[in-house]
């Protein structure tokens, strides 16, 4: 058994991050994901950011344990083999703008006569219908719509500097899914499962970030913005986050340092902090200046005080606790070669290797997948003619 959800079907027709990585925590689980993908290119987070040998760690990390075939949907014959395999799926995950699929002739209604157990899920950016519906959406238009880019800058909006929405959303996707599983136990049926990258995003965020704009009308007592509570301060070779919320953790940080910092009338309690917020932080760098980083962590966690070094994106992977935890795996790649990324967080059966496989090249599991769907040999052979002379085409235009 490789999981949980070892025996469970997926069929993925989905590109970039929201819906690859949804699918991607399935495999991890176990499920056997089918990646369906257009003919020649793919999906295009085949090619965004670093790669080598034509293919990009991005999607070498989101597309492990799953295998890929190569489908035009809009070709009768290979239109005819995904509903073919529909018949034995168990989820059907697309991401296509609102109405696509409808045009596709692929919507829930028509996939779900050809099987009535497939539980159907479309994600969106911002949902099916709306003001927004036809917007084509990347991850900073839901942090620019949520408010998060407002509430992360300070002279001006930034974005957060990572694709934290169609990340949200693809974990809360894979939640609903086994969720669903679970009821169709109960139920016999399938069900329709819209998500959107804005209610997710509202959902993820809600709790603090909004913490302010929860509760309504009189007699709301406020204790500023989440984002305000956290510092970062600098060390003599490096900068540390200290939690200086309780007053006793700025007062063992004086004694640690002789200082009187905690008497100060400035910051005598964490509202007397916020409100000297620039002072508190100069007036703690000052304390540092003479001790590195590591100084500070050791002592300060022998008070019990919060605190952590920033390390640096190269400084991570040799993190004594993410050494120790062994949370990053190194594997090799068969096209992309040696590559290094994070396990599961939540184990299974830890003996089991990982990946099981690893992110297919684009059709590489043709032949198998169609004998296994009772596919006839002249369609299988069609198929794999089309996925080499694409991989030539697209190897000529990669250079």
């Amino acid at each position: 058994m490789a999981g949980p959800l070892d025996g469970y079907r997926v069929l993925e027709m989905t590109t970039t991050v929201s819906g690859p990585m949804a699918a991607m925590v399935l495999a991890d689980q176990g499920a056997d994901v089918v990646k369906i993908e257009p003919p020649i290119v793919g999906d295009p987070g085949r090619y965004l950011g670093s790669a080598r040998n034509g293919m990009a760690a991005l999607f070498a990390v989101l597309n492990r344990n799953k295998r890929s075939l190569e489908l035009d949907l809009k070709h009768e014959g290979d239109k005819a083999v995904f509903l073919r395999l529909v018949e034995d799926a168990d989820i059907f995950l697309e991401n296509f703008r609102p109405g696509v699929v409808e045009k596709l002739g692929l919507d829930f209604e028509t996939l779900a006569q050809v099987n009535p157990r497939l539980i159907y899920t479309s994600i969106s950016g911002y949902g099916q219908a709306g003001p927004y519906q036809n917007r084509k959406v990347f991850d900073p238009s839901i942090q620019a719509t949520t408010g998060v880019s407002d509430d992360h800058g300070r002279d001006r909006p930034e974005n957060v500097r990572t694709i934290l929405f169609d990340k949200v959303t693809a974990l809360l996707t894979s939640q609903a899914l086994t969720a669903a599983l679970l009821e169709r136990e109960k139920t016999g049926q399938g069900r329709y499962l819209p998500i959107s990258m804005l209610d997710s995003a509202l959902y993820y965020t809600w709790p603090d970030m909004m913490w302010s704009r929860t509760l309504l009308g009189e007699g709301v007592s406020h204790n500023g913005e989440i984002g305000d509570w956290f510092q970062i301060f600098k060390a003599r070779d490096g900068y540390v986050s200290i939690v200086l919320v309780r007053d006793e953790a700025l007062e063992f940080l004086s004694i640690w340092r002789q200082s009187n910092l905690h008497e100060d009338p400035r910051f005598l309690t964490f509202p007397d902090r916020q409100a000297n917020s620039e002072a508190l932080r100069e007036a703690v760098d000052a304390l540092l200046a003479d001790v590195s980083a590591d100084e500070v962590c050791e002592n300060l966690d022998a008070f019990g005080v919060p605190v952590a070094r920033v390390n640096s994106l190269d400084e991570v992977a040799e993190d004594v606790q993410v050494e120790y935890a062994k949370t990053l795996v190194e594997t090799e790649h068969p096209l992309i070669g040696a590559m290094r990324y994070p396990r599961p967080p939540v184990q299974f059966d830890p003996g089991q290797p990982f990946p099981r496989r690893h992110a297919p090249e684009l059709g590489a599991d043709t032949r198998e997948l169609l004998e296994q769907a009772g596919v006839a040999e002249d369609e299988i052979v069609r198929l794999e003619q089309r996925v080499l002379a694409g991989r030539a085409i697209l190897a000529q235009q990669l250079g």
